[in-house]
């Protein structure tokens, strides 16, 4: 037997911390050929898309390049996106790529593996709403928080010049969408230092739409609440308990008809599998589009095919689905790690065990919630303000160490701060 091909497509926070473990313990030492595909050259973590969005950070800094990374870490990076999989003859093909002038750089790719991590992550589902797939932006990845940017700055540049008002939608009260309309309003009362004197947070309309009678409906109602009432402290108008039937240009009509104007309409709402994962028939796909995975992440049915993250469907011992959420998809890269490294020594694999740490929610500069799992005693506990905002930004440090180990996380998170220390506050381009 030659050496191990184990490539992993999906460069989110699972599959690139994978592939930065199997490279360290792998890669290096030539015991296995480590391939990362992804569709783009730089990984942003995704919970900080939305800050891309409102260019509160900027991914020339933030941002990761994978061939540099996987340079230092032992895993080689190919740019590409999942066209096929064929588990009989053990390949994927990977589309053709082009350039921005959309001319062909490479033309369709086959690659072979001994075995394949499917780790694509999840998107945002439109429930087939007629009108959100061609008018709204999903805050899904890099691309879309940098298509968003780019109307945001010109909706400011003419806001500035007309004084007249502006107007943002945002379907989906979770996570992404909460974040994005704190972000929001914070931006806006911050561009006046780069020029934009005549812009004030009176021009702007910031809509959240949620379906569920309270915003972040998977939280304790005391989180929920409690970034309710900053949300409605600086302005944020919610519409609870309301249904979007139908996007178009002039922003979305509610099931009883009534228009909510927006001249940027974001899909924050619901969340599914990619959508060539339809087009997979050969492997177990459910409803929404996701994979399903045994105990061990193995692909039901695929010993050599494993999934984990948002695309697949883990169900617990309790009954309930893997929850779609960052840390989950770290913990399964740890289990997964083991496991890869056990079936290499023709040692028994281990079941995934979920852990819920419990759940932090950025409200920009104006403050943080969360709940915590209790460790040492039963149930949880609430916080907010400055220590909810220290155990968040201690999530993304968590996350930087599983890709550099934690002495290199801290140098490489405290050259982020010199050159943003050197840097405009806002990406203003």
């Amino acid at each position: 037997m030659g050496t191990k091909r184990i490539v992993i497509v999906g460069g989110g926070a699972g599959g690139l911390a994978l592939a930065s473990m199997l490279g360290r313990k792998l890669g290096r030492k030539g015991k296995a050929d480590i391939l990362l595909i992804d569709r783009s050259p730089i990984h942003i973590w995704k919970p900080k898309l939305h800050e891309v969005a409102v260019g509160v950070i900027d991914q020339s800094i933030e941002g990761l390049l994978y061939r540099d990374h996987g340079l230092k870490n032992g895993y080689r990076y190919q740019r590409g996106a999942l066209e096929a999989l064929d588990p009989d003859a053990k390949t994927i093909q990977l589309s053709a790529l082009y350039s921005d002038n959309n001319e062909l750089l490479m033309g369709p790719r086959v690659i072979e593996y001994d075995y394949l991590v499917l780790a694509l992550g999840g998107v945002s589902n439109s429930f087939n709403t007629p009108g959100a797939d061609e008018n709204c932006i999903f805050l899904d990845n890099l691309e879309s928080a940098e298509r968003f940017h780019r109307r945001l700055l010109d909706g400011l540049m003419l806001l500035n010049e007309t004084q007249t008002r502006l107007s943002i939608g945002i379907v989906g009260a979770g996570a992404t969408g909460v974040e994005l309309a704190a972000e929001l309003h914070h931006v806006v009362e911050s561009v006046k230092e780069f020029g934009y004197q005549n812009i004030s947070k009176q021009h702007l309309d910031i809509h959240l739409v949620e379906a569920s009678p309270k915003i972040l409906p998977q939280l304790p109602d005391r989180v929920s609440g409690r970034a309710q009432a900053v949300l409605d402290k600086i302005g944020v108008h919610l519409h609870l308990g309301v249904q979007v039937k139908e996007a178009t240009k002039e922003g979305f009509i509610t099931q009883d008809g009534t228009l909510i104007e927006a001249h940027i309409k974001v899909w924050a709402a619901g969340v599914k599998g990619p959508d060539v994962f339809a087009d997979l028939t050969k492997l177990p796909i459910t409803p929404r589009n996701q994979v399903e995975v045994d105990a061990c992440m193995r692909v039901k049915g695929h010993r050599d095919i494993y999934a984990m993250g948002d695309c697949a469907q883990l169900i617990l011992a309790s009954g309930k689905p893997v929850p779609p959420r960052a840390q989950a998809a770290s913990q399964m890269a740890e289990t997964l790690y083991r496991n890869i490294l056990n079936r290499l020594k023709d040692k028994a694999e281990v079941p995934f065990e979920y852990h819920d740490y419990g759940s932090l929610v950025s409200l920009s500069r104006f403050s943080a919630v969360g709940n915590l799992m209790g460790n040492l005693r039963s149930g949880d506990f609430f916080i907010e303000g400055h220590v909810a905002r220290f155990m968040y930004l201690s999530l993304y440090h968590r996350h930087l160490a599983s890709l550099f180990g934690w002495f290199s996380a801290m140098v490489y998170r405290l050259a982020q701060k010199l050159l943003r220390w050197q840097r405009p506050k806002l990406k203003l381009h």
